[in-house]
């Protein structure tokens, strides 16, 4: 019985390899390819802890609290498709996509104790319409908006800049206010885990950016875009993002 059971776990593991992330072997690189994000994509869609962040349908409790990422960009997106003009309902949109943003990434915005509502003030001080500019042309914008949002706060302790969120916000605001269009993939996430692969990448293509460069946001966005160019250009940003953070968030130390 014993020896049954281990033939099937050998079986098992044998057929795994078929399915594993193909790497450039000489460099230990993840290869970026279609095929391997398609692998990333599918085991973060079957895993648990994100179910739920890219849930259209979550939304809110009884009480008013909560509700996921994916519902609160919808709320935005529809708000905006029916020109609505109420400020109050337009508020309480952006404060709970902050908060769903905030707190399906683990970003801590209220480490200072005011993170939370001073970006939701922020942004909703930005008139819609340049809003939507910010995140229909961020090259052409000089990614204005990752600069608003990610500014230090004014927390009298410990205040924050927040890149990392503001990256965040502007990724999944675009991912689903833009679905099915070419503004969809406008913004990369700002991730510790990719600034630390990254200079692989730019070893491995030649590629002329310096790692402490990568702390300016456009830099870091305009260097993911080469590096998926040399690749052949056949991923989006979101799925290099979603490839190196998976493959490499065991493998890399974070600095």
């Amino acid at each position: 019985m014993e020896r049954q059971s281990m033939n099937k776990i050998g079986n098992e593991l044998e057929i795994a390899k078929k399915y594993m992330l193909t790497t450039i072997e000489t460099k230990g690189l993840v290869k970026i390819t279609q095929n391997n994000v398609a692998r990333v994509e599918a085991m973060i869609q079957n895993d648990a802890a994100y179910l739920n962040s890219g849930n259209k349908e979550y939304g809110p409790d009884k009480n008013g609290k909560g509700g996921s990422t994916a519902y609160w960009m919808c709320q935005l997106r529809d708000y905006i498709k029916k020109n609505m003009t109420d400020r109050k309902t337009y508020k309480n949109i952006i404060a709970n996509a902050v908060i769903a943003v905030d707190r399906d990434n683990s970003t801590h915005l209220n480490a200072d104790g005011v993170g939370r509502n001073e970006i939701t003030e922020r942004i909703c001080k930005i008139p819609l319409e340049k809003l939507l500019h910010y995140l229909q042309d961020p090259h052409d914008t000089k990614y204005k908006l990752v600069e608003i949002i990610a500014r230090k706060t004014s927390a009298t302790i410990r205040p924050r800049e927040n890149k990392s969120f503001a990256s965040k916000f502007c990724h999944y605001a675009c991912f689903y206010l833009f679905e099915g269009k070419k503004e969809q993939d406008n913004y990369s996430i700002y991730d510790s885990i990719l600034k630390n692969a990254l200079p692989l990448y730019i070893d491995y293509y030649g590629i002329d950016v310096k790692k402490q460069e990568l702390e300016d946001y456009a830099v870091y966005s305009e260097t993911i875009e080469k590096i998926i160019k040399k690749a052949g250009n056949k991923i989006s940003k979101n799925g290099f993002d979603h490839l190196l953070w998976y493959y490499y968030k065991g493998r890399i130390k974070v600095s």
